[in-house]
């Protein structure tokens, strides 16, 4: 069973469905100084550090921390903090599983699952469509270094041949 660290959550895997819910658990970064980073953030009493089992679940993470891998499947992006719904101070935030859905009294149970199904079939399509931006970009900048490396062979390549000629 996985449990979510942050303090004031009460997420457990066996209480919640991925299918279901949407709400996926994260384990704590390998790398020491983002895993600090995250241990502060579940806001924990200050002696606490995160064992290797220890894991946040989707409810603490903005939505644009989330990117969607080619086969589909939704990951953490490496930059991501734990941030929403951290303390009963801070006002709760929309996150991937209770998104604002136009939800009509006269809606039925089916109805009410295609939408949420929509609603994050759109973010699903807006994430992809900010990554495929993002490999444009980079097609770009592989383009022009390109062109880099071709001048400089061509200049490499005549001064071998200035030099060649110039000792016989």
């Amino acid at each position: 069973m996985v449990c979510c660290a942050v303090a004031m959550c009460k997420n457990t895997s066996t209480k919640i469905s991925k299918n279901k819910d949407g709400i996926t658990f994260h384990r704590f970064p390998r790398d020491p100084d983002r895993r600090c980073l995250w241990e502060i953030a579940v806001n924990r009493e200050n002696e606490w550090s995160a064992s290797a089992f220890s894991a946040v679940c989707s409810e603490h993470f903005d939505i644009k921390d989330f990117y969607i891998t080619e086969g589909g499947l939704r990951r953490l992006s490496i930059d991501a903090i734990p941030s929403i719904n951290i303390s009963a101070c801070q006002i709760p935030k929309p996150t991937f599983s209770n998104l604002p859905i136009d939800v009509k009294p006269s809606d039925s149970d089916e109805v009410m699952k295609l939408k949420f199904k929509v609603n994050r079939l759109e973010i699903i399509a807006e994430n992809r469509k900010r990554r495929l931006q993002m490999m444009w970009q980079g097609r770009r900048r592989l383009k022009k270094k390109l062109e880099r490396m071709k001048r400089i062979i061509k200049h490499l390549i005549r001064y071998k041949e200035d030099k060649l000629s110039g000792n016989k």
